[in-house]
């Protein structure tokens, strides 16, 4: 006899069409079960009659027929047997296949097929759609089954090789999606829907099916198929369910969905679809509804679990922009369960810690350290700083093992990038040698995988920050002739998500420009970034660096880096706004201080803009015809002047709104001196911050391209950086020093600020008389953090003397308060020294109040 799956499979059809029929216990030659039973029996024999492929496709369908067979048995004695003892049953056949599976993980596969092949039948698709007339309690106990042993065996699959969760370019084949897999993951929405929309207390499967679904979502390369089935959509319409219409909705089984959520934002093709859908501001609406309370309770892990979901789904998600304007104290509690979790997932052997593995934590880091603030309480916590720098090492030298080692790798690189801006850590990250070694290998790495373009880049930005990288420092002088005398070099520093309005400019600028323009996408192949030694190069031959600043550009590292790198050479930078309201910034203002800017989008037009534009430009081309005197041009820029060859200067406005560039004579311009041990010889009389850009120049006698302010508060922003000796040291070594500033002139520069500080008009003014503004500037003056200043939110001088008052008389409020303080700030923030300060001037002022 012919044997194949054809005869076999009409078979188990016809076998089936007598499942309890009458007479399907009598005995014939052509009973159904005797004819399975003969064909099986024959392969049996002769075993190479088919190909491997043919029996794959046979255990299948017998799988799928004793489990309809059973299905039938049970639906037909259902009504005799108690439910307990059915789910008991259910259960044992679960124990059974979880402890077979733990035994012998080979056999994962079989177990997964076998599930999927029920999950996929057209009798579980029609139940899940509510479209079967049938006993729910039973389709219910076989939903659950087969869906926990199908999440099971992919749980255990990745704990063998968490690789294959992470990997981006090996999918694993175990499943694919096609017309079947498809209608399941549909019909999974369908079901689960009727639980969360219509309350269907029918549905107990709903844990085992968003475990199934968390499971295979974990596979970074399945993701796209739950992306293609609409899932990104459905979770957010879960979680935009208000409250008093959720409460069947367990917080339990929000974790799930916030997971869920996390596995597909964390896919490129994921988080482009939930952004899409304006995933952000539904995570924060469900935020306030549902898990606010948490941060007060934290009463136990699974409090603490949710809210690490959140926020690793937040940092995901969120743009670096957003995440710079984050308060540390809204997520202060949540970055201690972080770095808790992290810390114990590196000691645990699995690398895993609770419902994630240490890339996700890492990750999570990763994207917060783009916060100056967070990155800085996180390096002041108990040995992480070591932590790093001992697991940097480590993975280094073994990250190509596998995927993993090579994503954790990646996330060390993207966080020692972010510590390199940070110039207290300079010294100590340039003392350890193998991590220097580590980062100049990789700096050199050649390769296409996206994790090592990622690691490559971010060593470049370690290597420049820490002033490692010695790339086209010649003079530059000697490239500015390339082109003609009468000619210069443009060069546009921008962020790539202003891709549009920069190829507008660039449109704009050739019109009448006549010079050479150098912007990425005209001189260099993408990924236009990645070609740093390209870009640093075009800054150094350049004359002008035009820099279209947004939020975008300020909270790019590779721009970052660009601005850092015109700096050090001394570049003429131009600063070109978008939006009448954008501020750059602290960093930004501190490294481009008072260079003439542009707006776009306020009062003038386009056209009026860019002619603006091109005459400061051309000031510079003014310069160079007139006079190659280097030191010479730069002592000019100091008053924001220069000179013509008709002894008449030319005014180069501070923004739009001033007159555009128009001629004054000489007797106009601010009077030079040379640098002298008395650096601030001119000192306006107004307060600090009401300085202007000129005022600030005139005080500090200092070249632009050794301190540009565009502000007096840019000036009180810098001089607080440098409240620190440590700040102060590495500013004068790294900074002042190399152009020519000697230690007493930078003492002098520091001692007289606070001169001025100290005299303003604040300590004229009665204590409970002072504003807000007043307040701030006496918490300066004590040297008390700003984040005293905000828990304490006092809104006027009344405020604060009573608050004062009510504290000083009472020994234990004064206990009290010490530990409530702490508690909110944090206790490696605020410490007895601090508290002691604070103390001690409330007393004054109180004093001084009374008197």
């Amino acid at each position: 006899m012919n044997i194949n799956n054809n005869t076999i499979q009409n078979s188990i059809h016809e076998l089936e069409s007598h499942l309890f029929h009458d007479n399907i216990f009598n005995e014939n030659e052509s009973h159904p079960l005797l004819l399975l039973h003969s064909q099986l029996q024959e392969i049996d024999i002769e075993p190479q009659l088919t190909t491997i492929d043919e029996k794959r496709q046979i255990i299948s369908l017998l799988n799928y027929f004793q489990i309809n067979y059973l299905y039938n048995f049970l639906d037909k004695y259902f009504s005799n047997i108690p439910l307990s003892i059915l789910k008991a049953l259910f259960d044992i056949i679960r124990f059974q296949m979880n402890i077979n599976m733990n035994i012998d993980q080979s056999v994962t596969d079989y177990y997964f097929d076998l599930s999927l092949t029920y999950l996929t039948g057209n009798s579980t698709i029609d139940y899940l759609n509510s479209k079967k007339e049938t006993n729910t309690n039973i389709d219910e106990l076989f939903l659950n089954l087969f869906s926990s042993i199908g999440s099971r065996s992919v749980y255990i699959k990745t704990n063998l090789s968490y690789s294959i969760c992470v990997s981006h370019k090996n999918i694993p084949t175990f499943f694919q999606l096609n017309s079947s897999t498809e209608h399941l993951l549909q019909s999974f929405i369908v079901y689960l829907n009727n639980l969360f929309f219509n309350n269907c207390q029918q549905y107990q499967s709903h844990n085992s099916i968003l475990k199934w679904l968390l499971t295979m979502t974990n596979i970074y390369g399945f993701v796209p198929y739950f992306v293609k089935t609409n899932y990104p959509n459905t979770v957010l319409q879960w979680m935009m369910i208000k409250r008093d219409q959720a409460e069947h909705i367990c917080i339990n089984l929000w974790f799930f969905i916030i997971n869920l959520l996390h596995n597909l934002a964390r896919h490129r093709m994921g988080g482009k679809a939930l952004n899409k859908l304006k995933a952000i501001d539904i995570l924060k609406q469900w935020k306030d509804q549902y898990i606010s309370e948490l941060l007060l309770k934290q009463n136990n892990e699974n409090d603490k679990d949710i809210l690490i979901a959140y926020y690793l789904v937040y940092a995901i998600l969120l743009e670096p922009k957003e995440l710079k304007k984050e308060n540390i104290s809204n997520i202060q509690t949540v970055l201690d369960y972080i770095l808790e979790r992290t810390v114990q997932a590196f000691n645990s052997s699995e690398l895993c810690f609770g419902p994630y593995n240490i890339c996700e934590y890492l990750n999570g880091l990763a994207k917060f350290v783009v916060n100056d603030k967070f990155l800085i309480y996180i390096m002041s916590r108990d040995n992480i700083f070591n932590l790093f720098i001992e697991k940097f090492l480590l993975f280094n030298n073994i990250y190509q093992s596998t995927d993993l080692n090579t994503i954790i790798c990646s996330s060390l690189y993207t966080i020692f990038w972010s510590i390199s801006f940070q110039a207290e850590y300079h010294v100590k990250l340039k003392s350890i040698e193998n991590f220097i070694q580590y980062v100049e290998q990789i700096s050199k790495l050649e390769s296409i995988d996206e994790h090592a373009v990622m690691m490559k880049r971010a060593a470049k930005g370690i290597l420049f920050n820490l002033d490692l990288i010695e790339m086209d420092v010649q003079p530059i002088e000697e490239n500015i002739n390339v082109i003609g005398n009468n000619q210069i070099k443009l060069m546009i520093s921008y962020a790539h998500k202003d891709a549009t309005f920069c190829q507008k400019l660039v449109t704009s600028l050739q019109e009448r420009f006549q010079g050479e323009i150098w912007v990425d996408f005209n001189k260099l192949s993408t990924p236009y970034e990645d070609d740093w030694e390209e870009i640093a190069k075009a800054i150094t031959q350049c004359n002008v660096i035009l820099m279209i600043v947004t939020e975008n550009y300020c909270s790019s590292k590779s721009c970052r880096r660009e601005v850092i790198h015109a700096d050090k050479r001394n570049k003429r930078m131009i600063p070109i706004y978008l939006g009448k309201d954008y501020k750059p910034e602290d960093w930004f203002e501190i490294r481009v201080g008072s260079a003439a800017w542009v707006r776009f989008g306020d009062k003038r037009n386009h056209d009026e803009v860019m002619e603006i534009l091109f005459k400061l430009i051309n000031v510079q081309d003014k310069i160079k015809q007139n006079n190659n005197d280097n030191t010479f041009i730069q002592k000019l820029q100091t008053n924001a002047f220069i000179a013509n060859n008709n002894n008449q200067t030319i005014q180069i406005p501070l923004s739009i709104d001033s007159n555009p560039v128009e001629t004054a004579t000489s007797s106009d311009s601010i009077p030079l001196s040379s640098n002298s041990n008395t650096l601030n010889n001119v000192t306006p009389t107004n307060p600090v911050e009401q300085w202007t850009c000129e005022e600030v120049q005139q005080w500090l006698r200092l070249p632009p391209s050794v301190l540009q302010l565009s502000s007096g508060q840019a000036l009180s922003v810098y001089m607080n950086l440098l409240l620190h000796e440590d700040a102060q040291y590495d500013e004068y070594e790294h900074r002042m020093r190399h152009h020519g500033v000697t230690r007493e002139q930078f003492a002098n520069l520091i001692s007289s600020y606070l001169s001025i500080h100290s005299n303003e008009s604040i300590l004229t003014e009665l204590p409970d008389q002072w504003t807000q503004k007043e307040i701030k500037f006496w918490f300066q003056q004590n040297h008390l953090s700003n984040s005293l200043l905000n828990i304490l939110n006092l809104m006027d001088g009344s405020q604060l003397i009573t608050y004062a008052e009510l504290l000083i008389n009472s020994p234990s409020r004064i206990d009290y308060e010490f530990v409530r303080l702490q508690n909110q700030i944090g206790n490696d923030l605020f410490h007895l020294d601090e508290y002691a300060r604070f103390l001690s001037g409330l007393k004054k002022l109180v004093k001084q109040s009374k008197l």
